[in-house]
């Protein structure tokens, strides 16, 4: 079969919906593409989710993990007569001791190819890898430029690294010599002031480009890279999150990357409406179970979103059940593959300024002791990658004991009274008692256990089915009604710095998603998975805008 990708292999006919098992890719690469004395890349942006690559029947590599870039050099490989054979084995089949640490998982597991593959040719010495942190100082920036350099090649390379930031009609730059070693990398640090810096902002998200050019003997350009970045902070200040020193409620909406028809490979015009529209309505903040693709977070850098983005660890050690596969979590290395996709995410996403918080997991075992350890492991490890943002995990609001909230930036807590917690609410006039009442007593006793840090409720919200309407259960109506009333109750408690609502969009889950909430699809998005509004949108638009009107384009 032909097929183009990027695209799930979900729609390739009707009968591979939902399948999860193995697929297997052909690519040709024509002998003329390849070069002497230069160094061939494969990049792949976002493969779902156990990858194996074979290069003219030689094996390459393989990378465990469907959300975030991976890279080969496979210039040893290729021929430069006739045409060289990619083969690309992919398995989406969940195993327990990968991310998401669980077989029980809600969201469809869509496999294949899903963002782009790209060949690249280059110097054997090329720029690998650039990472930037921006910080406003007096009115300017100061701008720590490390770049990294790889010398693919077998003779030292001896150059240096110009480094150049248009900005206030000039432009600033930096030079730094950089050695490196024969099938080594290097990296070398340069600074760069800017005056008169403009803030990254949620109303003016300005960004700025950096460009690097890699200078061989006799300044001879040989590679050159640019990066985006943004010029803001991130930090509590006491029970306040603070984003360029002011304080800010989260006013926030989680959200998977589909869009009915499309899967997750959506087009860039397509992601860039929703956002836009989830920003009309009030929305500051998008947070996800796994990370997003460099298309999604280069958007929300554009459009002034901010992004909670979390590790694929999801349901892991069932917080729920007291003695869950305790057995397990103490030998199958989760942890381990947890803490190698936290460094694969950071290292990708840490120069996009909508990027303010490093989540280690969602709704987990982290009130059991190996839980609590791993969430200190994970946090610490991420202080270590990025200084500069916030770090927390997500956990289950109805249990206790997770105590290495101590150690976290703000405590992320899911809120599910009335809706998922019973008693559960079947008419409006019990949303007080049930819902409001319930959620904010549960949150003062969490102010008061994690006193001197924010609280963030980063799941609230109850199903809608699209055309119900009135007083009763899964109706548009009381879904409406019940977002509002919880808001409220978020509202209501000191310390407390808002919430992000489950969820922005339907979605589709899993086919084999058990459970009290057996469905085709999850019905808790303000908006249908193709993008229909229902009444709970005109509701959050309301509470989250809060009487400021907003003109976007």
């Amino acid at each position: 079969m032909r097929v183009a990708i990027p695209g799930a292999w979900d729609f390739y006919s009707h009968a591979f919906w939902g399948y999860e098992g193995i697929g297997w890719y052909c690519l040709e690469i024509g002998g003329d593409l390849v070069q002497q004395d230069r160094n061939h890349r494969l990049q792949f942006e976002r493969v779902s989710g156990y990858a194996k690559v074979w290069v003219n029947g030689e094996r390459v590599g393989e990378h465990i993990g469907g959300y975030l870039p991976f890279e080969y050099d496979i210039t040893s490989y290729l021929h430069e007569t006739g045409t060289n054979q990619v083969v690309i084995r992919v398995d989406n089949v969940p195993r327990s001791n990968w991310l998401p640490g669980a077989t029980l998982i809600e969201w469809i597991q869509y496999g294949g190819i899903l963002r782009p593959i790209s060949f690249v040719t280059s110097n054997l010495c090329f720029i690998s890898d650039i990472a930037i942190d921006a910080s406003p100082v007096l009115g300017g920036a100061k701008v720590v430029c490390n770049v990294e350099v790889t010398n693919a090649g077998g003779a030292l390379f001896d150059g240096s690294i110009l480094l150049e930031i248009p900005a206030n009609d000039d432009i600033y730059i930096a030079l730094v010599e950089v050695t490196c070693q024969a099938g080594q990398k290097a990296v070398c640090s340069a600074t760069i002031d800017l005056p008169q810096a403009q803030l990254w902002t949620l109303d003016s998200p300005k960004l700025y480009d950096l460009r690097a050019e890699l200078l061989g003997l006799n300044d001879e350009a040989v590679d050159e890279k640019q990066e985006r970045f943004g010029v803001r902070t991130i930090e509590v200040q006491g029970t306040q999150i603070c984003l360029n020193g002011q304080p800010i409620i989260i006013k926030g909406v989680n959200r998977y990357d589909e869009v009915a028809g499309y899967g997750p490979t959506v087009p860039e015009e397509v992601i860039r409406a929703d956002l836009l529209k989830a920003k009309q309505a009030g929305v500051n903040c998008i947070r996800t179970h796994y990370p997003l693709d460099s298309l999604h977070l280069n958007l929300m850098d554009e459009i002034g979103l901010l992004l909670f983005e979390e590790i694929p660890l999801n349901w892991w050690l069932k917080p729920w059940e007291i003695d869950a596969e305790v057995d397990e979590a103490e030998n199958n290395g989760i942890i381990d593959r947890a803490e190698v996709a936290l460094q694969e995410m950071i290292e990708r996403g840490r120069n996009h300024p909508c990027i303010i918080a490093w989540s280690m997991c969602n709704e987990s075992g982290t009130n059991k002791p190996y839980g609590i350890d791993a969430m200190r492991r994970l946090m610490r490890k991420a202080r270590e990658l990025d200084p500069t943002r916030l770090v927390s995990f997500v956990a289950v609001g109805h249990t206790a004991g997770h105590q290495a909230f101590v150690e976290a930036d703000m405590v992320c807590i899911n809120f599910y009274y009335g809706s998922v917690i019973a008693p559960i609410v079947y008419q409006i006039d019990q949303l007080e008692q049930f819902a409001a009442i319930a959620t904010a007593n549960h949150l003062q006793d969490t102010v008061l256990e994690f006193a001197g840090k924010p609280v963030v409720v980063t799941e609230f919200g109850a199903q809608a089915l699209a055309g119900i309407h009135g007083d009763h259960r899964y109706s548009e109506t009381l879904q409406a009604a019940y977002i509002e009333s919880v808001w409220q109750a978020i509202r209501s408690v000191e310390g407390v710095q808002g919430g992000i609502l489950w969820c922005w969009a339907d979605y589709y889950h899993r086919s084999t998603y058990a459970g009290p909430w057996q469905a085709p699809y999850g019905a808790y998005g303000v908006v249908t998975v193709d993008r229909q509004d229902k009444e709970s949108l005109s509701v959050l638009s309301r509470l989250f805008n809060d009487g400021i009107k907003r003109e976007l384009e």
